[in-house]
């Protein structure tokens, strides 16, 4: 019998004795580890589950930054006004939003304007450039053609007195109904606006505008291009909307002539120096002051 043990009568269990341990306690103390063998399949499908934890992770925190960011910023209108109409319609709902807003010393409208396509009492307009009095090109692509009309004789305006600060009031009217037109009529390759006349003269100047030359400002909204509202006559005797007009629009003042071409179209000939009027042979030039 092992030292230190007494048997109960009938037997049972031992108990240790005081200060000693039992063997079998003693054995799983020290039993010794065995390092547990990793197989490579395992380690391959613990490699897959931590790239797809890492992808799940990156995905949270992709979807929380775009919440806290919130949807992309919406581009700012071009305008607050656009035609509801599109196509030759439109060319006419941009004269009439453009014309009311141009005004004389007393109050009343500056010119109505027509608007349509190009062409003159349904008859295609053709338009040909005169670089130099020898030389000519045409123009193509497909055109609108505004007309500013006074209440005097052949359009000219009735009230007032000519005068270099009226014209470029007008010049801004042509530039701000050419803008509008490449904006939101996308088929217009240019535009051609008629001025009204001095008192007493038949219509010879227009302006003549090519989309490619103002397609920076068709990317900006139009306050970029036509800063404020359109200014006073009074205004324009000198100052920053004086300088701004004869820069934005002074080459795009041209005489103009319209002759009977052989297929019955019209040609527009347009030039920087005096054209030849078809009917009188009277030399016409860009002088006169509407």
């Amino acid at each position: 019998m092992a030292e230190g043990v007494t048997p109960e009568k009938g037997g049972g269990e031992l108990e240790p004795v005081a200060g000693r341990e039992l063997e079998p306690a003693q054995s799983k103390e020290l039993a010794p580890y065995t390092p547990r063998v990793s197989h490579g399949h395992e380690t391959k499908f613990r490699f897959t589950y931590a790239i797809l934890a890492g992808v799940a992770l990156a995905a949270v925190a992709a979807t929380g930054i775009f919440v806290a960011a919130g949807k992309p910023p919406t581009p700012p209108q071009w305008s607050p006004w656009k035609p509801a109409a599109s196509g030759d319609e439109a060319l006419g709902q941009i004269a009439n939003h453009v014309a009311p807003a141009y005004r004389l010393p007393g109050g009343e409208q500056l010119v109505a304007v027509n608007g349509g396509p190009l062409q003159i009492e349904g008859i295609p307009v053709k338009i040909v450039v005169r670089p130099t009095p020898t030389d000519a090109a045409p123009s193509d692509g497909k055109g609108a053609l505004y007309t500013l009309c006074g209440l005097g004789k052949n359009c000219s305006i009735k009230a007032g007195k000519p005068s270099h600060e009226r014209a470029l009031l007008m010049q801004r009217e042509a530039y701000e109904l050419a803008l509008y037109t490449f904006r939101y009529v996308g088929d217009v390759k240019q535009v051609v606006v008629l001025l009204p006349p001095p008192p007493k003269r038949p219509p010879t100047q227009a302006m003549f505008f090519k989309r490619n030359r103002v397609e920076p400002q068709l990317a900006r909204p139009l306050r970029f291009a036509l800063p404020g509202k359109p200014p006073s006559i009074k205004s324009l005797k000198g100052g920053p909307a004086r300088d701004f007009i004869d820069r934005a629009t002074g080459s795009d003042v041209w005489n103009f002539d319209l002759i009977q071409a052989q297929d019955a179209s019209v040609l527009l000939e347009l030039a920087h120096f005096p054209l030849q009027d078809a009917s009188s042979g009277s030399s016409q030039s860009a002088t006169g002051t509407p």
